[in-house]
């Protein structure tokens, strides 16, 4: 009967417009507080957050902004330039890496959920640039609500010229990171995601992935054990995952795997057309798209029967992201479970059309 329950609960929240558990918690604007029901609230205006909109940030996006012959508009990056400042210390909140600009300030909302998106609040200057390399954590902070627990996200926005929107469609992709907080990846706090993907918010596609999102790594025992905090018992094998979307309409659209007691890793993914197979290779160790071993730790590449999940090139970004993925504690996900700060540092991103 719970499993019936948590079934019935996953096709409520799909039909909300995303599909939640397997997607890193990114349909489009699935905010379900007003205010974290564990104690986070948006500040009061009067403290300096408030809406103050500077127009569009025309200024930054004068490029090149085409992409598959659609015209691809950068996000709102300076809703709340004030906030932006006060938080990220720069007007836009882009951080410069790998060749990209990437945006930490995606889950921001200019009405009144604020940084709260999907169970979790969302932290801005969670993620940040040094010689290491990108670092995003699930950390401790206070923007001004009050003390609790933020995720973080960085969404590839710009190339290096901080002008022609990023081109991440049709092609093949590297993330290599290395776990901080933790003796291996394998060991990540089970309240705790590491997620990698394309993303499309403006929903365009069809209803088979309406985001056109692909998941090149989830790295999550979403809160098991116990294994009844999973929406689908599929979830609570192994501790990693590839993902096509919607993940819950075919059976096989969830590849899930163990992954090996490493501390560093290379994920890599390609995806070559609308319609055709996607293949996801795990390696154990930093690599680049040169040198890459023979054999990957652990791969998938998607059959015929799920072809119709994959979706064309459209205005979809690449996200990376640290985040709390937790169902099973209600609609606040909780923090790590051991109470300390969880970090992962990528220390290469590639994309090769």
């Amino acid at each position: 009967m719970k499993n019936l329950i948590y079934l019935f609960l996953a096709v409520i929240i799909i039909s909300c417009g995303g599909s939640d558990l397997a997607t890193d918690g990114h349909p489009e604007d699935d905010y379900k507080n007003t205010k974290n029901p564990r104690g986070y609230n948006r500040p009061q205006p009067n403290d300096g957050s408030q809406t103050n909109n500077q127009g569009d940030n025309t200024e930054d996006n004068t490029g090149d902004n085409m992409l598959s012959g659609v015209n691809c508009q950068p996000p709102n990056l300076k809703k709340n330039v004030a906030l932006n400042r006060k938080i990220c210390k720069t007007d836009d909140c882009l951080i410069q890496f790998a060749g990209y600009w990437w945006w930490t300030n995606y889950q921001y909302s200019d009405t009144v959920h604020w940084f709260w998106n999907n169970g979790s609040s969302w932290n801005p200057r969670g993620a940040w640039v040094d010689g290491e390399g990108l670092h995003l954590t699930v950390k401790k902070d206070d923007l001004g609500g009050g003390t609790a627990w933020f995720s973080s996200e960085v969404v590839a926005v710009f190339e290096n010229d901080k002008k022609t929107l990023a081109k991440t469609g049709y092609g093949t992709y590297l993330v290599s990171a290395r776990i901080k907080s933790d003796a291996s990846f394998d060991k990540l706090d089970k309240n705790v995601a590491f997620g990698l993907f394309t993303f499309d918010k403006s929903g365009t596609y069809n209803s088979n992935n309406q985001y056109r999102e692909i998941d090149l790594a989830e790295i999550s025992r979403w809160g098991v054990p116990p294994a009844s905090n999973v929406l689908d018992p599929r979830l609570a094998v192994g501790n990693a995952q590839f993902a096509i979307q919607l993940w819950n309409s075919n059976q096989n659209n969830v590849k899930r795997y163990s992954i090996n007691p490493v501390k560093e890793i290379t994920l890599v993914m390609k995806w070559t057309g609308e319609g055709k197979p996607v293949s996801f290779y795990q390696y154990d160790g930093i690599f680049t798209l040169d040198n890459l071993p023979g054999s990957a730790a652990n791969s998938w590449t998607t059959s015929s029967d799920q072809n119709k999940f994959i979706p064309n090139d459209g205005c979809q970004l690449f996200h990376m992201n640290l985040w709390m993925g937790n169902y099973g504690e209600g609609e606040a996900h909780p923090g790590p479970s051991n109470g300390q700060t969880s970090e992962v540092v990528v220390t290469n991103f590639q994309y090769r059309k």
